[in-house]
């Protein structure tokens, strides 16, 4: 199936009714207990981590240590061998899987561009929300990343590195998520792209009222973008 018919299909699922934003609870993530083995290899155990409402949390330690695996288990990608996730203080099982994605966005190490342009790839969760938006809006979300009007009509999977990591945070701020994964946002670029980009991030951590979780294997880096650090070596197995 083309991926743009894969998109329709999704489009014509009902749509699932949205919760309001639970304003009472005191963490919009926590993390309970977490365990994670692959195997007979542990990854970690007994992980546990909140974060409040506005916070920028980051999430450091050496790689291959689970660090991408908490933010894949946080939106229910996998399941934990043991423990438990709450968004807004509800079990994230109780959620449709598609409003927690929305509410809660996973912005991965490597940007992925769909076929199209620019502004294909910014209506994509849009449209799979069914959410509508105006041409001013696509360009006012381009300007928060840093990037012109005019790249609404560029190729995406032919825009550089940098280029393509903008588009994809813009295309998930669109959504107004409570919160943003981010994966190793500046990991695949170039030093002086990194510093660009993570200029772009602070800027979104300071003018968005949303809770931020960022994950590095650069200590240095996290206490440029982040309130607090976690560290997974913490919780080994």
């Amino acid at each position: 199936m083309h991926l743009f018919e894969a998109h329709n299909s999704l489009m014509s699922c009902k749509k699932p009714e949205s919760r309001e934003m639970n304003t009472t609870a005191t963490h919009l993530l926590e993390m309970k207990k977490l365990s994670m083995s692959f195997d007979e290899r542990i990854l970690f155990r007994d992980f546990s981590m909140e974060l409040k409402h506005e916070e920028t949390l980051g999430l450091t330690g050496p790689s291959g240590r689970g660090k991408s695996t908490i933010l894949r288990i946080a939106i229910n990608l996998i399941q934990p061998t043991s423990g438990e996730v709450l968004f807004q203080g509800e079990n994230i099982q109780s959620y449709d899987p598609r409003e927690l994605r929305r509410r809660m966005i996973l912005v991965p190490q490597k940007a992925s561009m769909f076929p199209g342009t620019v502004e294909d790839n910014l209506l994509w969760g849009l449209n799979i929300h069914g959410i509508e938006t105006t041409e001013k809006t696509l360009i006012e979300v381009l300007d928060e990343v840093e990037l012109e009007a005019r790249y609404l009509s560029k190729v995406a999977q032919t825009l550089s590195g940098g280029e393509q990591q903008r588009v994809a945070l813009a295309r998930s701020l669109l959504l107004e998520p409570e919160v943003l994964l981010l994966d190793e946002p500046t990991s695949a670029l170039d030093e002086e792209t990194q510093v660009a980009i993570e200029k772009t991030i602070n800027t979104i951590i300071t003018e968005r009222s949303i809770g931020v979780v960022i994950v590095t294997h650069d200590r240095l880096q996290a206490s440029r973008f982040t309130t607090r650090i976690v560290d997974i070596a913490d919780f080994g197995g």
